[in-house]
């Protein structure tokens, strides 16, 4: 018995000793601590990544190698050994302080208020315009939803940028917040203007003639009398495709109208894309109007209601629905939407959908009925800068009807038409008609850009690009008849006031053509 309680007592004591051996997390703590203040940086991670490994729920330890790597300038360890620790403990003041800091030194704002909101900060002390937006008092404040006194919140943010998409009249907004010294902040709002890359008549003249090697004039008037009311106007005397298109538009209250006129006289070359009978040539003639309605759901949230009315007739083709004269009258639906954010990525889905339903009154009447979507995906891979930009978007729509030819999808470059399949052109001899067309799409096209030169007002990038796609009708009289695949190089040379030149060289995968082709947008 005697020899038993000796051989247990001789157990504890053995064990005792073995643990005074093991360091304490806190003592581990404390000397990653001591050696990072007397600044040997190396052997102070060291000791705190022996105290994680030890104690792996313990965030502190988690939280001082952010420090080390902060002060060894490395923000993306930082960020990392941050976001652990907030995963152990999401509501920890330290953390979330210093990863919303680290991001804002980045120009990640909206990652920032992220983290910084979770500590009802940042408390704005003062909010300036720099320079002041030109919109008269009203339209301001509807606008900036933004104010000194009030705690700058993601949710603010995104409802500002929301109203700033629907007046129209702003290519971009910058947000510089600056730290005070009472732990309140200051704002400065940046707002670019929708402007000519000149100033008087020289910026109205190059605005004008933007169009001027595609046989087209530009007349636009933005924010007349600062109130957010747009005039655009647009003339093309182009014999193959004639067209004068005018577009007024202003809020009204917390909506958005828009009123559109566009009249056309096209000819059209189908050799090659249409099996059916009569001719391969045929014109049109095409007077279209209409309306629209916009209006913010929510900051991530926007709908559209439209109505549009048509007359349209053909010369030189034979008759069918694709060819018949009439009138058509169709009611738009459009949802656009924020699907998803990752901002500490810099990653961004958008998404829309839209469903047109009328009716065509011509020669085989019939009711419309056309539903489409997409979704796009925008990602700037580095932490800081926008060197480096990757874009995908996959789309979709469906055309139920006897719809007539100028409303077919077509798959293709062309500059009335945005389903632009990179390696196909859709002229032939400045006549529309040469790409795939159908009543059935489904378009994908990813893209890679890198900033070759960024002077303050003006950007270049160039970059691969690789889309594919399929067309089709059910008449079997046009389409693709397989996937098509093409590949090239563009080149994006963009202003801060909203003008961009394209320049994109494709390549046809699948017979083995390129193309080059070339727009101005804005």
């Amino acid at each position: 018995m005697n020899l038993r309680l000796l051989s247990i007592a001789f157990l504890l004591v053995w064990r005792a000793g073995g643990q005074a051996n093991v360091p304490t997390a806190q003592a581990l703590l404390d000397r990653g601590v001591a050696l990072g203040s007397a600044g040997r940086l190396d052997e102070a991670r060291a000791v705190l990544l022996e105290g994680r490994r030890r104690f792996p729920a313990d965030s502190r330890f988690l939280l001082e190698l952010a420090g080390i790597a902060y002060r060894r300038k490395d923000f993306g360890a930082a960020k990392a050994y941050l976001h652990g620790a907030l995963a152990r403990n999401p509501s920890d003041r330290y953390g979330n302080d210093f990863l919303g800091t680290l991001y804002l030194l980045e120009g990640n704002l909206h990652a920032a208020l992220k983290y910084w909101n979770r500590l009802e900060k940042p408390l704005l002390a003062e909010v300036r315009f720099a320079p002041a937006p030109p919109l008269v008092p009203l339209l301001r404040e509807r606008t900036f939803d933004v104010s000194a006194g009030q705690v700058f919140t993601a949710a603010r943010l995104e409802r500002t940028e929301a109203n700033l998409d629907l007046a129209g009249v702003f290519a971009g907004c910058r947000y510089d917040l600056a730290p005070r010294g009472d732990e309140r902040f200051d704002l400065t709002i940046r707002p670019t203007p929708i402007a000519s890359p000149l100033q008087g008549w020289p910026g109205y003249l190059v605005s004008a003639l933007r169009g001027l090697p595609y046989q087209e004039i530009h007349a636009d008037s933005y924010n007349i009398a600062r109130r957010a009311v747009n005039l655009k106007s647009f003339w093309r005397w182009d014999a193959q495709k004639r067209r004068v298109a005018l577009e007024f538009s202003g809020p009204l209250h917390f909506w958005r109208y828009r009123l559109v006129f566009d009249a056309r006289q096209e000819n059209w070359n189908l050799s090659g894309n249409y099996s059916g009978p009569g001719s391969l040539f045929p014109a049109l003639r095409k007077v279209e109007a209409g309306g629209d309605l916009q209006r913010n759901l929510t900051a991530r949230l926007k709908w559209t209601v439209g109505t549009r009315l048509a007359f349209r007739e053909y010369s030189g083709a034979a008759a069918g629905p694709f060819f018949a004269k009439g009138w058509s009258s169709e009611i738009v639906n459009r949802l656009d939407a924020m699907v998803w954010d990752w901002p500490e990525h810099r990653l961004r889905v958008d998404g829309w959908a839209t469903l047109r339903t009328g009716r065509i009154l011509t020669g085989s009447p019939s009711r419309l009925i056309a539903p489409e979507a997409s979704l796009r995906t925008h990602w700037i891979p580095q932490a800081k800068g926008d060197t480096y930009e990757l874009a995908a978007e996959v789309r979709s729509g469906a055309e139920f009807g006897n719809v007539p030819l100028d409303e077919l999808y077509i798959l293709g470059m062309e500059r009335d038409n945005d389903l632009w399949l990179r390696g196909h052109v859709g002229t032939r001899d400045g006549q529309k008609g040469s790409a795939p067309m159908g009543r059935r799409y489904v378009l994908t096209r990813a893209e890679f850009d890198r900033a070759v030169w960024q002077l303050p007002m003006v950007r270049c990038a160039v970059g691969p690009f690789f889309d594919w796609g399929r067309i089709g009708d059910p008449s079997r009289l046009f389409g693709s008849h397989g996937w098509l695949y093409d590949t090239g190089l563009e080149a994006k040379i963009g202003t801060a006031g909203g003008f961009e030149f394209l320049a994109v060289y494709g390549r046809n995968l699948r017979d083995g053509t390129g193309v080059f082709y070339t727009a101005v947008r804005r």
